[in-house]
């Protein structure tokens, strides 16, 4: 069995906020891409969860710059989507001693306190369309709140509070209708 990792790209000190992705920064030695079907990395490997308390906070003024990406299935705001809230990643163990989602849940709220809960594909990265530019000020801020009705739903990458480890790759629970998680949905 195999389960889904996702790994910091990088971090962005001016505002405390970590980048995220499925696909692994160029030197990564290690599994490069994620697959959000299947899974990427076998149950037994000890790894860090990547936790998150989501507490709506609005999205920072990060850029949001158009990568020139021609076989990107989606617009390149869904792929650079903000978390609302924090992260962090507790010591490495391996996924398969966890059972239900619950269990990872529980694991998180143990290590950091309460409202913290295993980072999932389904709920990681919201975005409205034009957000971010050169200079990251549109929909940022108040203005992201003002704009909540036209929130959406990305994937395959996002940006959060945090700083956590960039040398590994890190548990998340996996899409709601594929089996790419090591633990029951």
């Amino acid at each position: 069995k195999t389960g889904m990792t996702f790994i910091k790209t990088t971090h962005d000190s001016r505002f405390g906020i970590d980048n995220f992705s499925c696909h692994a920064p160029a030197g990564f030695d290690g599994v490069k891409t994620c697959n959000a079907y299947t899974g990427d990395t076998d149950c037994e490997t000890a790894l860090p969860v990547l936790c998150v308390n989501i507490d709506n906070s609005p999205r920072p003024a990060y850029p949001v710059i158009d990568p020139g990406c021609t076989s990107c299935a989606m617009p390149y705001w869904f792929y650079f989507g903000w978390g609302r809230g924090n992260v962090a990643s507790t010591t490495p163990v391996k996924a398969s001693q966890f059972q239900t989602r619950q269990d990872v849940d529980a694991f998180c709220t143990l290590t950091f306190g309460t409202g913290w809960i295993v980072e999932s594909w389904n709920e990681m990265s919201k975005w409205i369309s034009g957000m971010g530019g050169a200079d990251g000020l549109t929909y940022s801020g108040s203005e992201w709140t003002a704009n909540a009705d036209k929130i959406q739903s990305g994937g395959w990458g996002f940006f959060a509070y945090g700083n956590v480890r960039n040398d590994t790759r890190l548990w998340m629970h996996g899409p709601l209708d594929q089996s790419s998680t090591c633990w029951a949905h």
